[in-house]
């Protein structure tokens, strides 16, 4: 029997989602994506009498014969360029399976005579990463791709007023949003007319418990994140999804900020290479993405309870191993950790004998003004999440790790320079060949969820002493000159003004940090506000640290 694994993965995913700064186009675009991954790419490979190995998160895989591959791999291709309206495009990859005797369980065994299904598995990721990068390119592939030389130009021609891209070709009027008025392009136009199927759908929402393992009924992406809410909280109410950015105003007591949290999976690709059947494939994706969705609807149930029938928050990319969403500033911190703890909680269960595959997130949070462009929030999202993992890479399993951006005033969009703000190093010379280094680090960032766990408890107990917002600002500054004696100094001189239950409350946070990370209080050196972990006796370098700029930056965007 001859068959063939052919494996599909969108193109520039983001791109697409986020090419508008308009939350009815973002949610509308993700909408498309899903249903067109989920459910029409399933749809067509059934057709084709394909099996299928997993569709979610803008990815698939599927069991198909030889013959048809490249056909499916078509269809599908012109099924996306049809319905996003030459928005978005899939680039799928085959690699064809060695004959074998049809009485072999294909999706359990290991091996299809002395090639191991593992092995295979890894030459698709190669022609897919191949294809995607225009370098190994099917012949058939290569005649359908698109080169636009230059687009058409004349006076009476006018872009589109949301993405300014392509050429308007409809007039759209919202009888509920006087701003959504004006020009459209078919993409735009196209993300516009989902978001308003999706609404219908939520106007009389009647919760409907089905599997999402069963491939061929598929589960609209809004119907599937409420059904992870708390049961019966939804139960024949008219929902509503925040309009536009201003929304957030009235969900939250501080009314300027809103935090986006964007999470994503830690060394999936390298999971993956630990799997030897299809059947573990398969296992593992659909396990991750669930996971994924009861993390999400946990975490927005705990902290976000149900604004009579609004919903206080919005989701603008979730499936696979990642998700983007929108919340009310001051509970941000409290879910992205909620998110983290109960994903890694759900792998863990699924996989207690397996450390290789109890996956972990990195998240990072962006808590900017609501009149804060979305583009640049969602780049610094993109960067402080780059940051995590990063720093989550030093690990040889990377743990959850929770990152954080607050902005204020002229902050810089590079991780770089922002870093350099935050840190300095000073190197005192004892010889003409050897210097101490000591180097400065005013915050913790990233966090691991039990660092998380102790900041959050810390800003509790902060909230109800009511610090003052003028006394934290003077610690701010005195932390930021990042040097031992200044700082200390500096710090000292302005503790000296505040109530005795202040201060011994901020000193306790840096002289007893060694209990947050199970050491020895011998092998923490305290300088205030600064700490320094020794690692051994005779390193001559130092590194120290404070919890307090963290702690500061985030006492006025965390409510209890």
């Amino acid at each position: 029997m001859t068959q063939a694994l052919i494996a599909f993965d969108t193109d520039h995913i983001k791109r697409y989602v986020f090419n508008t700064n308009k939350l009815k186009e973002i949610r509308g675009a993700s909408s498309i994506l899903d249903r067109l991954n989920r459910k029409e790419t399933v749809h067509i490979a059934q057709k084709y009498g394909a099996r299928t190995i997993y569709a979610n998160g803008g990815s698939a895989l599927f069991l198909v014969d030889a013959r048809s591959a490249e056909a499916l791999g078509k269809e599908v291709q012109r099924c996306y360029q049809r319905e996003t309206r030459g928005g978005a495009s899939i680039t799928y990859a085959i690699q064809p399976l060695p004959d074998y005797d049809p009485r072999i369980d294909i999706m359990n065994t290991a091996y299809l005579g002395d090639t191991a299904i593992a092995d295979l598995l890894e030459l698709l990721r190669f022609r897919q990463r191949m294809a995607k990068e225009s370098l190994h390119m099917d012949t058939m592939q290569q005649e359908d791709t698109l080169h636009t030389i230059a687009y058409p130009s004349h006076p009476f021609f006018s872009t589109c007023d949301s993405c300014g891209m392509e050429y308007a070709q409809n007039v759209l009027a919202e009888p509920d949003d006087e701003d959504d008025e004006g020009r459209y392009c078919q993409i735009c136009t196209g993300k516009h007319q989902e978001d308003q199927d999706v609404k219908k759908q939520l106007e009389n929402t009647q919760k409907r418990h089905h599997s999402a393992r069963d491939f061929s009924e598929y589960q609209p992406l809004w119907e599937r994140i409420l059904e992870h809410l708390q049961p019966g909280d939804l139960q024949g109410r008219t929902l509503q999804r925040p309009k536009k950015f201003d929304s957030f105003q009235d969900f939250s007591k501080n009314k300027e900020y809103i935090g986006l949290i964007y999470a994503d999976g830690n060394q999936i690709g390298e999971r993956l290479k630990t799997l030897r059947t299809l059947q573990e494939y398969q296992d593992f994706a659909q396990t991750i993405d669930d996971a994924l969705f009861a993390a999400l609807g946990h975490a927005i149930s705990v902290h976000l309870p149900l604004n009579r029938n609004q919903l206080p928050f919005d989701v603008l990319l979730v499936g696979g191993d990642d998700v983007i969403i929108l919340v009310p500033a001051e509970k941000a911190m409290q879910i992205a950790f909620t998110l983290a703890k109960t994903f890694s909680t759900k792998l863990v269960e699924h996989y207690p004998d397996n450390e290789a595959l109890q996956c972990t997130l990195s998240v990072s949070v962006v808590l900017a003004p609501i009149k804060y462009p979305f583009s640049l929030q969602r780049e610094l999202s993109d960067a402080t999440l780059k940051a995590a993992k990063k720093a989550g890479a030093l690990y040889r399993i990377a743990p959850s790790l929770v990152n954080f951006v607050v902005v204020t005033g002229n902050i810089s969009m590079d991780e770089k320079s922002r870093n350099q703000e935050l840190q300095r190093t000073q190197k005192q010379w004892i010889s003409s060949k050897e210097a101490i280094i000591t180097k400065f680090q005013a915050t913790l960032r990233p966090y691991t969820l039990d660092e998380l766990d102790w900041l959050l408890k810390r800003l509790e107990a902060g909230n109800k002493l009511r610090l003052g917002r003028t006394k934290l600002h003077q610690l701010r500054e005195a932390i930021l000159r990042l040097n031992n004696t200044i700082t200390v100094l500096e710090t000292l001189a302005t503790m000296r003004n505040w109530q005795e239950h202040e201060r011994t409350f901020i000193m306790t946070m840096v002289q007893k940090i060694n209990e947050l990370y199970k050491l020895p209080r011998k092998q923490v050196e305290i300088s205030f506000p600064w700490f320094s972990i020794r690692r051994s006796n005779k390193d001559k370098h130092s590194i120290y640290q404070t919890p307090l700029l963290d702690f500061i930056e985030l006492y006025d965007f965390v409510a209890f």
